[in-house]
């Protein structure tokens, strides 16, 4: 199974308990780990600027193909969790790398192509159904269409304009229990899984504290995060979303929710990336 993973990766920096820790991952990172740990055939497109590519280690150490389109600097984003609770996370975009063009993504060919950007713009939306024609599955994450930074850096959420024309283009579409809040106006899971699917999508994962639900229009399937630490948080929803994509591939859609809870719990013990 061939799944290209677009999107930039991110200098991380990390406030925990106080404690600031500088991390090389991004979405496309842990997605693209997670799913050559579980058998798949990784992509990543990503950019950033020339000095900081030897950093992203993780793509290296798993033998990921890597595409590093050129860029003037690196997206980085500072994020802070002032509690306990790992969906309580102030987010300040420090600097960006360049937005892709259709150009960037004209050569992209996969089975499953996810878009997982990390803010509003980098992925232009008039370039999905570019990719659509592309693949057989086309996957995106709520957060890189729905956080927005402000011009002191600070990022927000905010309804997506269009979203009953662009959600229809995805085939699976990935939210957390606020992305979807901020779509539908619902908190429950169920409801709020429903609600986006109604956008459009034809499949849509939620990721909450407790678990993941995946809903198909039909029929809701749950299964629960088992544990996590602060540490562990970062990387949760890429890492979700990754398992899935490749369980769907293979298997039925609740076998594919109960892999995804579990390849997240194990994830959310420590930082970085999925060890397998």
């Amino acid at each position: 199974m061939k799944i290209a993973f677009i999107g930039h990766v991110c200098v991380d920096v990390n406030v925990v308990r106080g404690a600031t820790e500088v991390f090389y991952g991004g979405g496309v990172i842990h997605g693209a780990v997670t799913s050559a740990r579980l058998g798949a055939n990784p992509t990543v497109i990503t950019k950033c600027a020339a000095e900081a590519r030897a950093h992203f280690t993780s793509l290296h150490d798993t033998a990921i193909e890597a595409h590093f389109l050129p860029s003037q600097s690196s997206t980085s984003i500072r994020n802070v969790y002032p509690s306990e609770n790992p969906d309580d996370r102030q987010s300040s975009l420090i600097s960006r790398a360049d937005p892709f063009s259709a150009a960037d993504v004209a050569s992209v060919e996969a089975h499953v192509v996810h878009v997982n950007p990390l803010w509003f713009g980098e992925f232009p939306v008039d370039l999905l159904p570019q990719l659509k024609r592309r693949a057989e599955v086309l996957a995106g994450d709520a957060q890189g269409f729905l956080r927005r930074a402000g011009p002191d850096g600070a990022m927000s959420y905010e309804d997506l304009e269009g979203k009953h024309e662009i959600l229809p283009i995805f085939d699976v579409f990935k939210v957390d229990a606020k992305e979807a809040r901020i779509l539908t106006g619902g908190d429950d899971v169920r409801q709020a899984a429903r609600a986006v699917h109604a956008l459009g999508p034809r499949i849509v994962i939620l990721t909450h504290a407790g678990g993941v639900c995946v809903f198909d229009g039909r029929e809701h399937f749950e299964s629960p995060f088992t544990g996590f630490t602060l540490e562990g948080r970062t990387g949760r929803g890429d890492t979700c979303t990754a398992a899935f994509l490749v369980a769907m591939h293979r298997t039925g859609l609740g076998e594919a929710a109960a892999l995804a809870a579990e390849v997240t719990s194990r994830k959310m013990q420590y930082r970085g990336p999925y060890r397998g």
